[in-house]
């Protein structure tokens, strides 16, 4: 009678444990290389500029249709046609 609660509770706290470990562990900062994670930054649109030549300048190491992709998706876009004044998220 003793010998199984002691087992039920050993599993109890086990579990318990590892609960809490898994919580404890998603409140920790995540780490990607070292590096801060990087924060959105913004991009004010001028008159004549479009999509490709913002991605090509944000982001020069990166393919720029990936980079046009991920404004439109960022900024919620339906497909490339952007205005002057209008204020673009460059993720």
């Amino acid at each position: 009678m003793f010998g199984s609660f002691d087992i039920r509770r050993l599993v109890s706290l086990a579990a318990a444990a590892a609960c809490a470990l898994a919580l404890a562990m998603s409140y920790a900062p995540s780490s990607s290389n070292g590096a801060a994670p990087a924060h959105p930054r913004h991009h004010l649109v001028s008159t004549g500029e479009t999509l490709w030549v913002i991605a090509e300048h944000s982001y020069p190491s990166a393919d720029p249709r990936d980079a046009v992709y991920r404004i439109e998706q960022a900024n919620d876009l339906h497909g490339a046609a952007i205005s002057a004044g209008q204020v673009l998220v460059l993720p």
